[in-house]
């Protein structure tokens, strides 16, 4: 197993709020104290296997004693420290990174209202502590390693680490059904994933375990527009970025977008927009010719 080391009688101080992707480390023996600070970028599990500490998040201060886990979703400051000799894992991962291992089905909503809260310090069996840091121990190594397939193998094993935190949670079986306002975060969130996957409304109701009609129903109450209108809205925020910001042809702007060839991605857009891509692009080349025509341009 990978370690970490500080020098003896040394409490060295480890900053990881730099805007990096998914990071992972291991530790064990150290001989002096260890301390992580954490700035709210990505979300932060640690992973006491044995030994003890303390964190400190925003203003609560909590002892720590493993085997336990700690979850700080991203937006939560603070630090943590190990004392010497402790044994555990430490693994930084972005929203956007995070957001891709989320699993779908009836437990999408669950898992993400469960890691909405810090979990400070919940004990753990120790064979669950072991089976977790082997998880984080796979992270680290495919990390390193870098090989083909690498993010699809740390996906997969964040995935594993999301369920056990939301097991943390005391789901029950008769889980209640999520509320309106997860159901609209839930939906917004899976609308940035699946943006060109082209998914259909029982699709994201099914990826939320809630009906079509109670999906339509949040989105409506909440935004005043349908769940269709705020897909379409969407699909032409990124079409419009596309055409105004790029040179890529009508084509290949199309394809970006998922739409199954160009002439129906200029049927939609020409829908939604009342012009068609071409002419749309036609359209913001002519507004930056002209004020380089205009008398005020002429020397």
């Amino acid at each position: 197993m990978p370690s970490f080391a500080p020098p003896q009688n040394a409490a060295p101080h480890f900053d990881i709020h730099a805007p990096a992707p998914t990071e992972a480390r291991l530790f064990r023996g150290a001989l002096g104290a260890s301390e992580w600070t954490f700035r709210g970028k990505r979300n932060r599990i640690f992973l006491i296997a044995s030994g003890s500490g303390h964190i400190r998040l925003g203003r609560r201060e909590v002892p720590l004693s493993g085997p336990a886990i700690i979850w700080a979703p991203a937006g939560e400051t603070g630090s943590i420290l190990f004392e010497a000799g402790s044994e555990g894992a430490a693994l930084a991962v972005p929203d956007v990174t995070l957001g891709s291992a989320m699993p779908t089905g009836a437990v999408f909503a669950q898992v993400r209202e469960a890691i909405a809260r810090p979990i400070l310090g919940n004990r753990l069996p120790a064979p669950d502590a072991r089976r977790m840091l082997g998880t984080i121990a796979t992270i680290e190594q495919e990390l390193k390693a870098d090989q083909p397939g690498a993010q699809e193998v740390i996906r997969h094993h964040l995935a594993l680490l999301l369920l056990a935190i939301w097991r943390l949670a005391d789901p029950v079986n008769e889980q209640p059904q999520p509320s309106p306002r997860a159901i609209v975060r839930g939906f917004v969130h899976l609308v940035e994933l699946h943006i060109r996957d082209h998914w259909t409304i029982p699709d994201y109701a099914n990826a939320l375990g809630v009906t079509a009609d109670r999906l339509n129903t949040a989105i409506r109450r909440a935004t005043g527009r349908t769940p269709q209108e705020l897909i379409h809205a969407r699909l032409m925020t990124e079409a419009t970025m596309l055409l105004d910001g790029s040179a890529l042809q009508i084509a290949e702007i199309a394809e970006a977008l998922g739409f199954k060839d160009a002439a129906y991605f200029s049927r939609f857009f020409k829908r939604i927009a009342g012009l068609s891509p071409r002419a749309h692009r036609e359209g913001v080349a002519l507004k930056k010719i002209r004020p380089e025509t205009s008398y005020a341009a002429w020397p």
